[in-house]
């Protein structure tokens, strides 16, 4: 049975509807909801450093209590269990995206007169993942992702050891590293460009994560959070697939704000890849980087909302909102190269997300890079984006954005681009 009060909140007046868009338009940020709480990824992922399957209470409890438009019943819940023993846990991640991308030039390239075609625009699959994990005791655990081919394509398969003193974790396998925050958006600048090779033109399909194979340490003392690895990399994004190891850290804080209510974030991030031999899956591009090292920082300020304003009694109060961003730099240097210096590209991504109603968030999103090329004659690109997160239901969202794309070449700006997201995962 629907709460009545909550009816209330679904009936916002139009003039905070103007507000919020207002706010989304000047301000940027995601993934918001440790930014809100305080609380650490872990928490609703098997992983201790988030990211890839949830946990019990992730899929359990606070999916279906915070995120739908409309409360569920215990009586659905059942239909769906992802515990399928007491040692053995099932998941899944399926996100495919529409671009509608250079949809006029592709439809009169194609010698078509209607604007709406099946030449227009790009479907792809940014996510398909099933999640195994295989828990025999409370400390110890087996993890296992595999990517559907031509979207994730790769897999996740490691050995997990947690509980340790000041709670700390030791994993070792195939996994993805941990850098800055895990934005769900993978065409954010701080994904696309730094790990990939985007180049500030309309994103037409989204880089691949990057995976290694290593070890991985992380402790949580305190209000802090630390993790370090050591891994031979596994995929192009980072190119670094050679005997030469790479280094990735990660060290964050969180604290409340007592008085006000606010959560804080910060933290930062570094990776470093030196390698010398070719790329035994891209031998044709290979020696291209020898040496590659990120650097940056990221944070963020959330807040839980008025509890119970205007019937909403979701876990989320009227209002709930959280401001993230990140920053980062890359620096790259071919020695063989006479008389190249090293490059230096920045990066940057921040999101502002508020809850409008129970189940409905707008985002706005503002995107910015500089390649740092010199021979590149327009070197700089920047992004802005509107759109809403809505959870029709606990295990499903549907995801309408606007960007508007500039890069420094005058061919380049003002570029439009409309996605539609539907993300299912359990």
């Amino acid at each position: 049975m629907i709460n009545p009060a909550r009816e209330d909140c679904h009936r916002l007046p139009f003039v905070f509807l103007l507000i919020f868009i207002l706010l989304a338009s000047i301000a940027r940020a995601e993934p918001h909801y440790t930014a809100i709480f305080g609380q650490s990824c872990g928490l609703c992922h098997v992983g201790p450093t988030g990211r890839g399957m949830r946990s019990l209470y992730g899929s359990q409890f606070f999916g279906p209590t915070y995120l739908p438009v409309k409360p569920v019943t215990f009586e659905f819940l059942e239909r769906i269990k992802p515990q399928l023993s007491e040692s053995v846990i099932i998941g899944a991640d399926l996100r495919t995206i529409w671009l509608s991308e250079n949809t006029q030039i592709d439809t009169t390239e194609a010698g078509l007169s209607a604007p709406l075609s099946t030449n227009t625009g790009t479907i792809s699959q940014m996510e398909g993942y099933l999640y195994l994990n295989l828990r025999p005791s409370d400390n110890f655990s087996l993890y296992y992702s595999q990517g559907v081919a031509q979207s994730s394509g790769r897999f996740e398969m490691y050995g997990l050891v947690e509980g340790l003193p000041l709670h700390s974790f030791i994993k070792a396998g195939q996994f993805q590293e941990n850098f800055g925050w895990a934005f769900a958006d993978h065409t954010s600048f701080v994904r696309t460009g730094l790990f990939g090779s985007y180049d500030g033109t309309i994103i037409g399909i989204p880089s691949p994560p990057h995976y290694g194979v290593g070890a991985e340490v992380g402790l949580k003392p305190w209000k802090f959070d630390v993790s370090a690895s050591f891994t031979n990399a596994q995929t192009s994004y980072p190119q670094a697939r050679d005997k030469q190891k790479r280094w990735f850290a990660r060290a964050q804080f969180q604290q409340g704000i007592e008085m006000l209510g606010p959560q804080f974030t910060a933290g930062g991030s570094w990776y470093h890849a030196p390698y010398k031999a070719a790329d035994p899956e891209y031998p044709f591009a290979s020696p291209r980087l020898l040496r590659d090292e990120a650097w940056g920082g990221f944070g963020g300020l959330g807040w839980e909302g008025l509890e119970g304003t205007l019937g909403c009694t979701n876990g989320f109060g009227f209002l709930a909102s959280s401001a993230m961003f990140e920053y980062d730099r890359r620096a790259h240097v071919n020695p063989l190269a006479a008389g190249q210096s090293p490059v230096t590209a920045a990066y940057s991504t921040g999101v502002l997300s508020t809850m409008i109603q129970p189940g409905i968030w707008l985002i706005g999103q503002y995107d910015w890079m500089d390649l740092g090329v010199p021979e590149m004659p327009d070197p700089q690109a920047e992004r802005t984006t509107l759109g809403l997160q809505i959870f029709p239901l606990p295990w499903v969202e549907v995801s309408p954005r606007y960007r508007l794309i500039n890069n420094a070449a005058a061919a380049l700006r003002n570029q439009r681009q409309f996605e539609l997201q539907a993300h299912f995962f359990f």
